[in-house]
């Protein structure tokens, strides 16, 4: 089984004191980051799994065990050389995507960063070339993966908080 490195974000209810990270440092055998601010309260993963499902999941498990809410996974920022490494295309032809100069265009606009280091969020990235175009097919399907999970995160506060809504809404998912 190949196992791949998978970098992402979680997004947790609750901002993240010392000892709470310093449990959550003890927890992971990886690095991880933890990032408080206006925009929210993350923790930042860099996790070797068999996929990015089991990355996440095996991730939020123990964030959950440690006392921590879970509210989102958030695919992390890649710059134009992230871009090129992961669809094995040169920086040169992702600058060109990018700009319009080639391929359909509407590739995604930056999320952050400026006009000489811009950064895009992965998943929408990934999401365009699965859609648009199919030589730079993404072997994995990791828009996807963030959205079930989030849904599913999702349904997890609803059957706490809204037991009723979950109950008359479930006939929604199959």
């Amino acid at each position: 089984m190949k196992i791949t490195s998978y970098t992402f974000r979680v997004r947790v209810r609750d901002p993240v004191d010392d000892e709470h990270a310093e449990r959550l440092y003890e927890a992971f055998d990886e690095e991880i980051a933890i990032e408080s601010g206006p925009r929210g309260h993350y923790v930042g993963f860099d996790r070797d799994a068999p996929s990015f499902v089991d990355a996440a999941v095996d991730a939020i498990d123990v964030l959950i065990t440690l006392g921590f809410e879970p509210i989102a996974v958030e695919d992390e920022l890649v710059s134009m050389a992230d871009i090129a490494e992961r669809t094995g295309r040169s920086r040169q032809s992702v600058s060109l995507l990018a700009s319009g100069r080639r391929g359909p265009g509407s590739f995604p606009p930056p999320a952050a960063g400026n006009v000489r280091s811009p950064l895009w969020h992965w998943d929408e990235v990934a999401t365009w070339f699965q859609t648009t175009a199919p030589e730079g097919t993404i072997g994995e399907d990791r828009p996807a993966a963030i959205a079930a999970i989030n849904g599913a995160l999702a349904n997890r506060r609803l059957a706490r908080d809204h037991p009723d809504y979950l109950s008359r809404i479930g006939r929604l998912a199959g």
